[in-house]
């Protein structure tokens, strides 16, 4: 019969192997975290400075021919377009709506023969 301490140092063994390989998991783990920190940091500053270089004069088409990858380059600001507040009265034809007045209401012609 094997004594209870045997027991209890023999898991303790087994439990410790196994806890270095999760150990070694976690350490790796939070060192690619901060190099993938440190890659968004180096992106966001050469984004900035591609931004300077476009500023200065420079063209993005240039800027790719010389080797900067188009994802670095600004990217060009969609102008959104000024809505005008809808009447909703309109038809949206400048027509206000009302009997005859398209496919909400009104009669249909009679068909002729």
């Amino acid at each position: 019969m094997a004594k209870k301490n045997d027991f209890t140092k023999r898991a303790n063994e087994l439990l410790a192997a196994r806890l270095d390989s999760v150990k070694r998991l976690g350490e790796l783990l939070d060192a690619k975290a901060v190099k993938e920190a440190e890659i968004q940091s180096l992106d966001t500053d050469i984004e900035k400075a591609a931004q300077s270089c476009v500023e200065a004069g420079w063209k993005p088409a240039e800027l790719v021919d010389l080797g900067v990858p188009r994802a670095a380059l600004p990217r060009r600001q969609t102008r959104t377009a000024a809505l005008e507040p809808r009447n909703p009265d309109s038809n949206g034809n400048g027509e206000s709506g009302g009997a005859g007045g398209g496919a909400e209401g009104g009669t249909a012609p009679e068909p002729t023969s």
